[in-house]
């Protein structure tokens, strides 16, 4: 899955019902980071309308990043702060180049804007205790057929 748009009011696309949920996904075999969020518009991708009544079914093959939540801020082992926005979009406060991504293992400094400790800090020191990022990326490439991206 690449994005999952909500539209208030419903989306106007000709039938009925108009959606409120778009969900964009992409091919086996296609890198995220080959497509813009509107990849669905260029046939790299496909957009789905939950709630229009075709069925369709999703496995979800891997969850990277269980315990981080979109808007999260992290300090990695080499010292830099990082604002997770989803597995695949890391922003690193420095302004230096993202590189390869955040160095494991990653401390919460704050959830939803406030400071973090107790358990949302002590998931996110657990599930990154070993491994790396690019681990993580490597595991999602193989699970998906995807192919690297420079």
């Amino acid at each position: 899955m690449t994005g999952v748009d909500h539209h208030d009011p419903p989306m106007e696309t000709g039938w009925l019902p108009r959606p409120h949920l778009t969900v964009a996904v992409l091919r086996r075999g296609l890198s995220y980071r080959e497509f813009t969020d509107e990849s669905h518009l260029d046939g790299g991708g496909y957009t789905l309308h939950p709630g229009n009544g075709i069925p369709f079914a999703f496995e979800l093959l891997m969850r990277p990043y269980v315990a981080l939540l979109p808007g999260d801020e992290v300090a990695d082992a080499a010292g830099r702060a990082w604002h997770f926005e989803g597995p695949w979009a890391w922003i690193a406060f420095d302004g230096a180049p993202t590189g390869v991504g955040p160095e494991w293992p990653l401390v919460l400094l704050t959830r939803a804007g406030t400071p973090s400790s107790g358990v949302d800090a002590e998931a996110v020191a657990t599930s990154t205790a070993i491994g790396s990022h690019q681990e993580t990326v490597r595991q999602w490439m193989s699970l998906t057929d995807a192919s690297p991206t420079p």
